[in-house]
């Protein structure tokens, strides 16, 4: 006879102060301000030097939120730093395509196609790249999108398209993660 085990969670009954203290047990040791984490010093399977990945980031965001791929690259970062490692031990790299092409717009392109005051993402990929996280830009994508190079900002290279960045950093032993 097969047994099933049901499971119900009620997010809905979720405080703000129990939100408020879950953010407050959160840590930044790498990425100060993305990417929080729980520190677990006793958990399994802990970070470990050498690991390379490369996120293939298409997510979308709201114009005023920071995107999906580069959180979860900060967050990845954190981890390490959580676990006593740094920031070098692990290779890092982000390409961002389809939906989340927008997140490498300059302050100026951002306001003018989306109606808010700064880039959220800027901030975010001067910190990772501080960390010696790589982001790239699809071509390709800044083209079916209808942006212009020179409305990317100079922090990140614009590739031939995000395919080669993927299939370029697989054969280098890159994991591959998507971010939908």
């Amino acid at each position: 006879m097969r047994r099933t085990l049901s499971l119900t969670v009620c997010i809905g009954l979720i405080s703000a102060s129990a939100v408020r203290s879950a953010d407050d047990k959160l840590a930044y040791p790498l990425v100060a301000g993305y990417g929080g984490v729980v520190p677990l010093p006793k958990a399994a399977e802990q970070p470990r030097k050498g690991a390379k990945v490369v996120f293939d980031a298409t997510a979308d965001a709201k114009p005023a939120d920071a995107n999906k791929g580069l959180v979860r690259a900060a967050l990845l970062l954190n981890l390490y730093g959580a676990a006593g490692l740094k920031a070098d031990d692990v290779k890092v790299v982000v390409v961002l395509h389809g939906e989340a092409t927008k997140a490498v717009l300059t302050d100026a392109a951002y306001k003018t196609r989306f109606g808010v005051a700064t880039n959220p993402n800027l901030p975010l990929i001067r910190a990772l790249k501080k960390a010696g996280v790589e982001v790239f830009v699809c071509g390709q994508a800044l083209g079916y999108k209808g942006f212009e190079q020179s409305e990317v900002t100079g922090d990140v290279p614009v590739a031939a398209a995000a395919l080669t960045v993927v299939i370029n950093r697989q054969g280098d032993g890159y994991a591959y993660v998507p971010v939908p």
